[in-house]
């Protein structure tokens, strides 16, 4: 087995793709381990694929089909035949898709989507078929089973042989790419598998993660010829584009970025609630949004390569698309520094307020290296209209761990990734048992979810989808930014093309996918 050195030679090269990666925030095979944000393991595949145009959902991963009942309570799964677990650990069976649903909603979880996930009774059909029963309707079921990731399928029979430490050590999944080895503070090398039961194999022998922390590390390794794929900051792509590098970009929009006002837990009788927030004052944050230059802002984080986003969480494609916010923006969130001025002044700040300080969060994410300059940016355009900031640097993680606490009374950069459907949207990002990532929540933005999650007929959701986005963009819920497609750079020497839709948390997938240059 090869080890995690990269070898000289230009054959050993063409064998072996380097990708420099962030840490992630755990090292661990377990992914109900994770915050679901590494991407999908090349070794493990969820059970609903996702088209490389336009990143619907298909049948290019475990499951051959589904259905639903009328009310979206009860979901039928129908397994791939052919479907193989790694490491001769056999087919995939209806037991191993309970197996693995059991360990990603166990209490011990630390996916952001879990909520998404818990709540089903599973019932065993037959070898290759499951059905998910739930108690209220899950119309957006898939999601968490695609792409974006809440539960990936593991061996019962591994776990049965090997207990948990199997996992640790060498999982076994079912994708392109088998897990060689792995070492803590390093990365992973996984190895092809030969004759893939989907009929397609993955065009490198192996494929090595190698985590680096810095963004300047990367762009090192990957002009050094040490790496050969890299996620790098738009600041500095330009250099590796200066010396011959290559940018490939997902096939689709992967993500949404914006200025997350944590903290804001208003619904009825929350005792995490804190009027005396500068930003729970509508005119702190009107005026936060008003010293944000947007367009200097996408210029200096993402070199041009991103439109401006009216309302987070909103998506054309997706229901609730409001097309007369685009023609209000400018209006109500232009950049006005001098209007921003006015309205902290008509909020008393910063002597109305027991702590005026701004704490912002600067942190890393895979998928996401602006986050750290975007958090620098923040805080000049806030001082620049008088806000009194500070910047505390913390890992993604951590702030998780905050509001999951119902603590984050915080300021951050924060992504939508993928793109969520509308209904999971709003209960991610605006209701209480969602996501830990979120802020804004008040009993009129639940009242919404409730009712949208309550209504199936498509024009009664399209009405309170578009209300709900319209009420947040009126309460300058927090400060949107960009909408981007997910970008690599590669050595063209080393990488011929990539298709990837960008569905995943940190944009990335379909490693199998990866063409060898020739």
């Amino acid at each position: 087995m090869a080890g995690l050195g990269l070898a000289g030679s230009a054959l050993a090269q063409a064998d072996r793709l380097v990708v420099a990666l962030d840490p992630p925030t755990t090292e661990t095979g377990r992914f109900w381990h994770t915050d679901g944000a590494t991407g999908v393991f090349p070794s493990h595949e969820m059970l609903i694929g996702n088209d490389l145009e336009t990143g619907a959902y298909d049948t290019s991963s475990i499951a051959a089909a589904w259905s639903h009942n009328d009310d979206f309570t009860v979901w039928t799964i129908e397994l791939e035949p052919e479907a193989e677990f790694h490491f001769d650990y056999g087919p995939v069976t209806a037991e191993d898709v309970v197996h693995s649903y059991e360990l990603h909603t166990a209490d011990d979880s630390t996916l952001t989507g879990v909520g998404q996930l818990r709540g089903a009774a599973l019932e065993i059909v037959d070898d290759h078929t499951v059905t998910f029963s739930f108690d209220e309707p899950r119309i957006g079921f898939l999601f968490s089973h695609a792409g974006r990731g809440s539960m990936m399928i593991y061996s019962k029979a591994q776990y049965d042989a090997e207990g948990p430490a199997g996992y640790d050590a060498r999982p076994a999944g079912t994708g392109h790419y088998q897990v060689a080895e792995r070492r803590t503070g390093e990365g992973v090398v996984y190895e092809r598998v030969e004759n893939h039961w989907s009929g397609t194999d993955a065009g490198f022998a192996e494929l090595e993660f190698r985590w680096a922390g810095e963004a300047s590390t990367k762009l090192a390794m990957l002009l050094a010829g040490e790496a050969h794929v890299a996620e790098l900051p738009r600041e500095l792509q330009e250099d590796a584009l200066a010396q011959g590098k290559t940018i490939i970009a997902s096939t689709s929009p992967a993500l949404q970025t914006t200025v997350m006002f944590n903290g804001l837990y208003r619904t009825s009788g929350d005792e995490a609630a804190r009027d005396d927030l500068p930003w729970a004052d509508i005119r702190v944050r009107e005026a936060m949004n008003r010293a944000f230059d947007r367009e200097e802002a996408i210029d200096v984080l993402y070199a041009g390569r991103a439109e401006r986003l009216v309302r987070y969480g909103m998506h054309r494609p997706h229901e609730g698309y409001v097309p007369e916010l685009e023609d209000r923006f400018d209006e109500l969130y232009g950049y006005d520094p001098e209007r921003a001025k006015e309205l902290l002044a008509e909020a008393g700040y910063p002597d109305a307020f027991p702590d005026p300080v701004i704490p912002i969060i600067a942190t890393v994410l895979s998928g996401n290296p602006e986050f750290g300059t975007m958090a620098e940016l923040m805080q000049i355009y806030f001082e620049e209209i008088g806000l009194q900031t500070e910047i505390r640097e913390m890992d993604w993680a951590s702030l998780g761990a905050l509001g999951r606490g119902r603590q984050a009374y915080v300021v951050s950069p924060i992504r939508n990734a993928p793109i969520r459907p509308t209904e999971i949207y709003f209960f991610n990002a605006h209701n209480p048992a969602g996501s830990p990532y979120h802020g804004f929540e008040d009993d009129t933005i639940v009242g919404y979810y409730e009712e949208l999650a309550a209504t199936f007929d498509p024009e009664a959701r399209e009405a309170i989808a578009q209300d709900a986005f319209t009420y947040l963009f009126e309460q300058y819920s927090d400060i949107p930014l960009a909408s981007i497609h997910a970008e690599v750079v590669v050595d063209p020497e080393v990488v011929a093309g990539w298709d990837f839709p960008g569905v995943t948390s940190a944009g990335v997938s379909h490693w199998q996918l990866i063409r060898p240059a020739e």
